[in-house]
């Protein structure tokens, strides 16, 4: 079995999509790592892959090729703020 380490911010999705070339490989992922798909995976954790399918090869070799690594996680660093992102009772109290 062929395993691969988590890089930051990379989600059980980003995994599936960049190693097995499928989104819908993100269950099988979850379920062979004993995961929830919206569990947030530790940086530098391993997990195990599925064998890859034939059909989605294309995919998979797509970012294997162009070294593209999909990280989709936020943190709240990255979360914008400001007015125009402010919601009444949310994070802009009015007093």
């Amino acid at each position: 079995m062929e395993t691969v380490k988590v890089l930051d911010r990379q989600s059980i999705f980003d995994i599936a999509v960049q190693h097995i070339g499928s989104a819908e490989a993100e269950f099988e992922l979850a379920l062979l790592n004993g995961l929830s798909l919206s569990d947030e995976v530790a940086t530098g954790a391993e997990l195990i892959l599925p064998a890859p399918d034939v059909a989605i090869k294309t995919v998979r070799e797509y970012f294997l090729n162009r070294q593209l690594k999909p990280a989709t996680g936020t943190t709240s660093e990255s979360i914008p703020g400001g007015i125009n992102y402010m919601g009444i009772e949310i994070n802009f109290i009015v007093s």
